[in-house]
């Protein structure tokens, strides 16, 4: 966020306006979808000017990015000492993702980008771009271990992942948010199966 420039005597700066614009950003998609979605429903969801929006993003593109990066659950580094455990955190942290708002806007905005992919593109690739840039740091760590041979896909690997994650999300009826103990159970299921496979 830029910095702004001092303000003189009036109504004090609303510290938490960003957090409660955010959380109105993903209700409003999820409840509209792109078409809907606008400054003045954000506006009225979050009770803040429309002009105080108008001041902090340039179009609803770029807040849409800036709520979904902030609340993106990929946002704490990871780095457990192997890959089994670096694939099982980032398996959990998904599965946590896909449990929330959060999760579900994401996917919203995958489906509408196949319809408008001219406005929604680089909305994708903001989502995309998070598990990549983690999921390629693990991997690389991993070959540098031995754990992984030399080539291992960065792309095959985050997919069969996520594929596996995002499928018990949407057909499992999985607890939204919670780190229960079967799905931590789930996830090393899966990260043990993936590992074989590229071995």
């Amino acid at each position: 966020m830029s910095q702004e420039s001092p303000r003189g005597p009036g109504r004090p700066r609303d510290a938490d306006m960003e957090d409660r614009v955010y959380g109105a950003v993903l209700e409003v998609y999820w409840e509209t979808s792109w078409r809907g979605f606008t400054f003045d429903a954000v506006a009225r969801r979050a009770k803040v000017g429309r002009a105080a929006l108008y001041r902090r993003w340039a179009d609803k593109e770029e807040l849409l990015v800036q709520a979904l990066e902030a609340r993106s659950p990929l946002s704490t580094p990871i780095d457990t000492g192997s890959v089994r455990g670096d694939l099982i955190e980032l398996a959990e942290q998904l599965a946590v993702g896909y449990g929330e708002l959060f999760g579900l806007v994401s996917l919203r905005v995958t489906l509408d980008a196949m319809v408008n992919p001219d406005l929604l593109s680089h909305l994708t690739d903001t989502l995309n771009q998070s598990r990549l840039v983690t999921t390629r740091r693990i991997v690389r760590r991993a070959i540098l271990r031995g754990e992984l041979p030399e080539g291992t896909s960065t792309t095959l690997l985050l997919e069969l992942v996520t594929g596996a994650v995002l499928a018990r999300a949407l057909f499992a009826q999985a607890h939204a948010g919670a780190r229960s103990r079967a799905a931590v159970h789930h996830s090393k299921l899966v990260v043990d199966t993936v590992l074989r496979a590229l071995s």
